[in-house]
């Protein structure tokens, strides 16, 4: 029986000894818990505060954003309190934007009612307060610039979008077609360099560098006949 005992106590004596390893460990783990339990709720408050930043950086950029297209489209419409109010909508998730224009009764403007003209003056007042607010140095290149205007938009777009859209700007107009000679003298003194893609043949061409005093001359002397 002694000898018996003796193991029985032997056994408890190693069992007591894996509880007390078990009880380590778990003291470790709950202290561990405690000190991530006090980094989580550091961690939960700087996303809320992260969160409460983002929600009113949207606001302010949407209201700058607001802002920044009456402001260019009061600038380059002839109409002039044509557009009284934009409003910007974004989801939830801030991946899709739309634009909305108000008259000065306070109704919604349909955009597919607007002449070409409009809707082109509508993209250039949105393009310039998008890279106003993205503050960001691009160049940007514009196609056919001239196509939808009439005097009064083409002379406003030339005086004032053009010079002002970006640091570098490059235009490829159809000179005579989209580009008249009077609007190219207004627009002159801001050209840093131009040059004439010269359909030399049916099937090739070449750039030809030109003085910008005399781009119309030389295109001219290039397709005299």
């Amino acid at each position: 029986d002694i000898y018996d005992f003796g193991e029985r106590i032997g056994s408890f004596k190693n069992e007591i000894k894996t509880l007390k390893q078990r009880q380590e460990e778990l003291r470790k783990k709950i202290d561990d818990s405690r000190r991530y339990s006090e980094k989580d709720e550091k961690t939960q408050e700087l996303i809320s505060n992260l969160k409460e930043f983002i929600k009113e950086f949207k606001v302010t950029t949407k209201k700058k954003l607001e802002e920044n297209i009456l402001n260019e489209l009061n600038i380059l419409m002839h109409k002039k309190g044509f557009i009284k109010k934009v409003l910007v909508d974004i989801n939830q998730a801030g991946d899709d934007v739309d634009i909305n224009l108000f008259n000065e009764r306070n109704e919604k403007i349909d955009k597919g009612s607007l002449s070409m003209g409009e809707r082109q003056m509508y993209a250039s007042a949105l393009l310039k307060a998008l890279v106003d607010e993205s503050e960001i140095e691009f160049p940007v290149f514009i196609d056919s610039p001239m196509q939808k205007f009439d005097k009064d938009h083409a002379e406003n777009v030339i005086k004032e979008f053009y010079p002002n859209v970006s640091k570098q700007v490059v235009l490829f107009p159809l000179i005579h077609k989209e580009l008249t000679e009077s609007e190219f003298n207004l627009l002159k003194s801001n050209i840093n360099k131009s040059y004439i893609i010269h359909n030399f043949s049916t099937d090739a061409s070449k750039f030809v560098e030109a003085v910008p005093e005399s781009l119309i001359n030389t295109y001219n002397e290039l397709y005299a006949n």
